[in-house]
């Protein structure tokens, strides 16, 4: 018995010293992980990070810019609903405060790269309600009119003037996106913001142009009115 009860205590230490090992392993793997990481560690910081621990306790309740633009959303398929309501909150966006630098959604190293970051945030903010303007707009334009829609002139009408002001009310998000791309511009360094960096580029080299497709889509719209409004006149 006395035997027994010796084999029973070193196999006992045998598995602790092996569980101790497995955690010190363990421990360097995930130490060898976070060293491998690190640089993307540094340069990308996990959404839950930008909240500062004063503020935990109503984490769910946006403040700043950054927390509406991260509301934001468009799945693959949408209705007029889901992008008013993207409208509201990236209107709402531009009347905030931007969080503090340390909080960004890049890092931030100097002020020139904060005051980058800020404009380029306001210019791709105009760009997403300017372009939920057209999205809703498109679905009011009567791009063709055939001879048998005329028994719903009235309608088609409307549907036209709707998607008129609609047009109308993208182009000063326009304008102010291309306001805010020229100022972004200004500063000779790149921002980690890489997709709105290459939308910044395309609307000051010219290569991206809404203001001359908005009045495109206005003139035609512009132009189908009319045909409607001739029709019906030869009609009375």
């Amino acid at each position: 018995m006395h035997t027994i009860h010796i084999t029973r205590i070193i196999a006992l230490c045998a598995a602790l010293s092996l569980a101790v090992l497995l955690a010190a392993e363990r421990a360097r793997a995930e130490d060898y992980q976070y060293q491998y990481f690190k640089e993307e560690k540094e340069r990308y910081v996990p959404f839950s990070d930008y909240i500062p621990k004063s503020r935990l306790h109503f984490k769910a309740v946006p403040h700043y810019l950054e927390d509406y633009y991260l509301l934001y959303g468009m799945k693959q398929y949408y209705n007029e609903n889901s992008l008013r309501k993207n409208i509201e909150r990236m209107k709402i966006a531009l009347e905030c405060k931007f969080r503090h630098p340390s909080e960004a959604l890049i890092k931030i190293e100097n002020e020139d790269e904060y005051s980058k970051y800020r404009n380029l945030m306001f210019m791709h903010i105009n760009m997403l309600i300017m372009r939920d303007h057209m999205k809703i707009a498109a679905r009011y334009d009567k791009r063709r009119i055939y001879f048998y829609n005329l028994d719903f002139a009235k309608e088609i009408a409307e549907s036209l003037d709707t998607a008129e002001e609609l047009y109308s009310r993208a182009l000063p998000y326009w304008e102010e996106a291309h306001r805010y791309a020229g100022r972004a511009s200004e500063y000779r360094l790149t921002t980690d913001l890489g997709f709105i960096e290459s939308e910044r580029y395309s609307i000051v080299r010219g290569e991206l142009d809404y203001g001359r497709i908005i009045n495109g889509h206005l003139a035609r719209v512009r132009e189908r009115k009319r045909e409607l409004d001739r029709t019906g006149s030869a009609d009375r």
